[in-house]
């Protein structure tokens, strides 16, 4: 059993710090200034957003991160793509590593979907997401509900966004030095991006839950789930008992049994928990942390 989460001005330094040094040593290495922007900001938006949400009241609370969440926006939809014409989505990411290229784009995935998550899991999507960005400030339910029998459509989408990249390599000769590396990743990166955009709005307001997509369309996820089974940052009960009031499995906006883990005296170990602290900041009695 853990103490109540350290509050304190200096404990929310800590995403920003990391970040800096996240930029030194990447920059130490490819000897690209871009990470000496990019990190530094993604980490200082972090340290923001939990520095508002200690400020804000019980039922206010994760207002904070959706901000940091938006303040993340101009990082890694538009700087990064335009100042090294990069595509971070995964497509994109086939696409290089079928030329042994590792760019931004693939370190990008690296840090923040391969081996980041072993650290924070699925935190990138309640933290860095662009598309989750707009998404969180849709006038909907909190925590809304997705029929369960839909999200391993989730499956089809990660086979479709590796495989469309190689048949256009395999079956269609697509140059990927010539026609995409120097000509068209900078509009795949936002082509892409405006097709989730297109979809995880609709799906948001036909199910009334802001997270709709991310559970049945979203990639991402899925390629995250396997380093998150080994995370070190979990939702974890406090000295303090559960009351078993049920409260955190009700706002948990991607449906993860808080509770039974909590009551149990056990680390929430759900793959799909996003690490967005909902369950903490509503719990009644401080019993996670």
């Amino acid at each position: 059993m853990r103490t109540a989460t350290d509050t304190s001005p200096r404990s929310a330094a800590i995403p920003g710090l990391i970040g800096i040094g996240v930029a030194l040593l990447l920059y130490a290495i490819f000897r690209w200034w871009g990470f000496l922007v990019l990190f530094p900001w993604i980490g200082s938006a972090i340290s923001v957003g939990i520095l508002i949400d200690r400020r804000l009241a019980r039922n206010r609370k994760g207002i904070g991160r959706r901000i940091a969440l938006l303040l993340n926006v101009p990082a890694l939809l538009l700087f990064v793509p335009i100042a090294n014409n990069e595509n971070l989505q995964l497509e994109g990411i086939v696409l290089l590593l079928s030329i042994g290229f590792f760019g931004k784009g693939v370190i990008h995935y690296a840090v923040a979907k391969v081996f980041g998550p072993l650290v924070w899991g699925q935190g990138f999507c309640s933290w860095g997401c662009w598309t989750a960005a707009i998404l969180e400030w849709l006038p909907l339910p909190e925590a809304g509900r997705t029929p369960k029998r839909l999200k391993s459509l989730r499956y089809l989408a990660l086979a479709l966004s590796i495989g469309l990249p190689l048949a256009l390599i395999l079956a269609a000769g697509f140059d990927v030095r010539q026609q995409y590396f120097r000509k068209q990743e900078m509009l795949w990166m936002f082509a892409g991006n405006g097709v989730y955009y297109l979809l995880a709005v609709p799906l948001a307001f036909w199910f009334k839950d802001r997270r709709a997509f991310c559970k049945i369309i979203c990639p991402v996820a899925l390629i995250m789930k396997v380093p998150t089974a080994f995370r070190r940052l979990r939702m974890r009960p406090t000295a303090v008992d559960c009351v078993q009031c049920g409260v955190c499995t009700l706002v948990c906006p991607m449906e993860v049994q808080v509770m039974d883990a909590i009551a149990a005296g056990r680390d929430v170990g759900d793959t799909e928990c996003i690490h967005c602290g909902a369950c903490r900041n509503r719990c009644p009695v401080g019993a996670i942390c």
